[in-house]
């Protein structure tokens, strides 16, 4: 199954909504895909049926955030739940994203408040940021359902013309975050021992997102640091973690070699292994579901004791010239 399995919509920090994602991925000859909004399932029910129409298989999913002191990883965990219902499945799972998005909204309304103080003659607030974001009228029920971001409140301020039009994302958090021009919001998160239970619960798997970044998608320090790499893919396994993401690092030479390098350590750790591109659609800067794709085997089957076994859930396609094997 040629497979994209990182994409965001509007539900997140994406900048597209479910039915438009699915159109890209038909034209992209994709054939699995799915929707990893973070810490939201708001979209996947959408998506599923857009994509069931195109002909393609899509899981439910979700790109769930996580702080792990155990080993100071302040980052994502991908969840995967095939065979779940799109509308309701996977509830333990669900009931973390929606304590997730109550801080979510939280911070994101007192980051306006804070902006408010900064530029008092914007008129700034939450339900015209809703405006903006979704193209719509405000709807409560929606904005309960969107996984509010420090991106949105960035995308918003350019709107509204409080700052420079050029200015990117990393200079705005290390202009306005950074150098404390925004007051601070500490965002609660779940650990990674929490979400595995949940996941696992609802008989879904955990995939480990871009693990190149904890490295700075260097190869060569990565190369240099190989025990340390070896160690902390042991750490998630035995955490409880599924899959290794194989992914696309801006660069077909360097995903390649970060990618092999992965596969090479995590595959006798028990790991099996997606594909994503972390794609966030046009006029993110990460346009990227044309970039990368793969030839997914399937996810594992689990045992009676839950563990996974050697066997996959459904049948690899037929790789693709221009497919990451």
């Amino acid at each position: 199954m040629i497979s994209n399995l990182h994409l965001h919509s509007c539900f997140s920090d994406g900048m597209s909504w479910p039915e438009d994602i699915a159109l890209d991925a038909a034209r992209s000859g994709l054939d699995m895909v799915a929707l990893t909004d973070h810490d939201t399932m708001a979209g996947v029910a959408r998506f599923c049926a857009a994509c069931a129409s195109r002909g393609m298989q899509a899981i439910p999913a979700c790109e769930i955030d996580v702080n792990e002191p155990q080993i100071d990883y302040k980052s994502e965990l991908l969840a995967y739940f095939p065979g779940a219902e799109p509308a309701a499945g996977a509830p333990a799972t669900r009931a973390i994203l929606r304590e997730s998005l109550r801080n979510r909204r939280a911070r994101l309304e007192f980051l306006i408040n804070s902006a408010r103080e900064l530029y008092p003659d914007k008129e700034l607030s939450f339900e015209d940021l809703f405006r903006d974001k979704t193209r719509m009228e405000y709807d409560s029920a929606l904005a309960d359902e969107i996984s509010w971001s420090k991106v949105d409140l960035f995308l918003y301020l350019k709107a509204r013309r409080c700052i420079d039009p050029d200015m990117n994302y990393k200079a705005f958090k290390k202009k306005f975050f950074a150098n404390g021009l925004l007051k601070k919001y500490k965002l609660d998160k779940p650990d990674i021992a929490s979400v595995v239970a949940a996941v696992h619960a609802d008989n879904g798997f955990v995939v480990l997102p871009h693990f190149g970044h904890l490295w700075d998608d260097d190869v060569a320090l990565m190369h240099k640091e190989m025990e340390k790499l070896r160690s902390k893919l042991a750490w998630f396994r035995r955490a409880g973690v599924d899959g290794v993401e194989l992914y696309w690092y801006n660069a077909d030479y360097r995903s390649a070699k970060i990618n092999e390098l992965v596969r090479t350590i995590a595959r006798p750790q028990g790991f099996f292994f997606t594909y994503g591109s972390d794609c966030h659609g046009p006029g993110s800067g990460k346009h990227t579901i044309t970039k990368f794709k793969g030839n997914f085997e399937g996810f594992p089957v689990r045992q009676a004791d839950g563990h996974q076994s050697e066997g996959h859930q459904g049948s690899a396609g037929h790789a693709s010239p221009n497919t990451a094997g």
